[in-house]
């Protein structure tokens, strides 16, 4: 009898420390609105593993100064389908004794990210109190020459620790941060820790910059010192990090930046890094003082990679979970947790998300952006959808003059795309994952010009899209696949 209650207080104690688990009403309420039309079913998702596209990544920063805890959050990486994820290496958490490394903690991530499916790339960045050197958002590059070797000799350890588990390296976050100008510090910076990771893995993608926004000024006063010392070729990626209230305004300054790097070297991609949106109103960190909803948050991720798609980039968003800062738990995450570093719930973002990264899979590719005519005074953007063997299969639009709002409302349009022709379309909505059919009032085709009346719009991405394109779940698709298709468009 004693060991029976001892087994109950055990338990009932285990439950007590487990987080509680709550259902979101932003999700509840997003399900209860419509935008018309039958609904026929919902995009099936799949996990990181079965969808292997490293064009999409999360980001799993702060784990270095343990502002999250990656147990608690581990098995909802995969489940969001992405390929890739940031970390952190955490030089100051890695050797709090001089010469002695620890890298249990960073053993966790990385394994466990890659036991999902999911390609690890490391941020080498920030400083150690051991050697003098901070460990902040925004610290200071160190430039003596104690420091630098210290540095080198951390990296050349944490290189040969993962190499084969990680190729990709990220030298340094936002060097650009502070007011001060110190383009010549990270490019010392630069160039030698991409050496010190060659020298271990010749086959290493080296990820430079990870700049606040996209400067150009300061871009290019890096890429001119690399140039003069013949050190372009160490870098494969420039990465940028576009926060702004409306993720469509970020677009000139993405094209810019890439303008300016193919200048120096055409070979050099750009890789959107890091970027997300809060989901309350916050007075630190980006993007503060705007009054954010868990609506507001789930459409601008959803249009920040969207915009991503169109521009034909690798795609990062911050962060997979809320992270604890010392004076404050930040409200970016895709997943809501407490205190205690425990998830709560899935936001509606961590569900456009998943939606956006099983829409736009390895298979499908941006086609430009299709002209279109729209009886709305509102600006829309519209991006071309083809498969892998560049045969349009639909299109993906939203509205893209302001900031993403509280309002689960569509308004319905005359949208008219030219050189589209699809034979069985469907509409989707990223953000709630609803398929949903397109009667003959709603939709016509002819020739190379589809036009849809009363098209549903709204300031989140909906594609129109070939049935066949779209991964389905529900019981509706089978009977419309049936028999029925044929009566759709005229």
């Amino acid at each position: 009898m004693k060991k029976t209650f001892f087994l109950s207080l055990s338990g009932l104690m285990l439950a007590l420390a487990a987080p509680a688990q709550h259902w979101s009403l932003t999700w509840k309420k997003l399900q209860t609105v419509s935008p018309g039309l039958e609904q026929i079913g919902l995009v099936s998702t799949a996990s990181s593993r079965e969808l292997a596209n490293p064009r999409w990544s999360v980001g799993c920063e702060c784990l270095d100064r343990e502002y999250a805890d990656f147990s608690a959050y581990k098995p909802y990486v995969g489940e969001l389908g992405v390929g890739a994820a940031r970390i952190q290496s955490g030089w100051a958490r890695c050797e709090k004794e001089k010469g002695k490394y620890e890298f249990e903690w960073l053993d966790e991530a990385v394994d466990g990210l890659r036991g999902q499916g999911i390609r690890p790339w490391m941020c080498l960045a920030y400083g150690n109190p051991v050697y003098g050197a901070q460990k902040s958002l925004g610290s200071r590059i160190f430039t003596d020459e104690k420091t630098l070797q210290a540095w080198e000799r951390y990296v050349t350890a944490v290189a040969r620790r993962y190499k084969g588990r990680v190729s990709e390296w990220e030298v340094w976050n936002e060097p650009n941060l502070r007011g001060a100008d110190q383009s010549a510090a990270y490019a010392e910076l630069l160039i030698r820790t991409a050496e010190a990771v060659r020298k271990v893995d010749s086959g290493a993608v080296i990820i430079g910059f990870g700049l606040s926004r996209m400067p150009v000024g300061f871009t290019g006063r890096v890429l001119d010192i690399l140039r003069e010392r013949g050190k372009l070729g160490l870098i494969d990626y420039v990465s940028f990090h576009p926060y702004h209230e409306n993720p469509d305004d970020a677009t000139p300054g993405i094209e810019a930046l890439a303008e300016l790097v193919a200048s120096y070297d055409p070979r050099i991609r750009l890789f959107q890094g890091e970027s997300g949106c809060p989901s309350i109103l916050e007075w630190a960190h980006a993007l503060r003082y705007h009054e954010w909803s868990e609506y507001s948050q789930a459409k601008w991720v959803a249009r920040r990679l969207a915009n991503d798609f169109a521009l034909g980039i690798r795609s990062s968003i911050f962060a997979i979970v809320d992270n604890q800062y010392p004076n404050m738990l930040q409200s970016f995450g895709l997943l809501r947790t407490n205190l205690l570093k425990q998830v709560v719930y899935k936001r509606p973002s961590y569900h456009a998300m998943q939606h956006m990264v099983n829409l736009l899979h390895s298979g499908v590719k941006p086609a430009g952006r299709p002209a279109f005519t729209a009886n709305t005074a509102r600006e829309i953007a519209l991006v071309g959808l083809s498969d892998a063997d560049d045969k349009p299969i639909g299109v993906m639009f939203w509205y893209s003059d302001r900031i993403p709002g509280d309002e689960l409302a569509w308004d319905k349009v005359e949208l008219s795309v030219e050189g589209l022709s699809l034979k069985d379309p469907v509409l989707v909505d990223a953000v709630t994952g609803r398929i949903f059919d397109l009667p003959l009032p709603h939709g016509s085709r002819d020739g190379g010009r589809m036009k849809l009346t009363g098209c549903p719009v709204w300031d989140a991405p909906m594609l129109l899209m070939e049935r066949s394109a779209v991964p389905f779940r529900g019981e509706a698709v089978e009977r419309k696949a049936a028999g029925t298709n044929q009566d759709m468009l005229y």
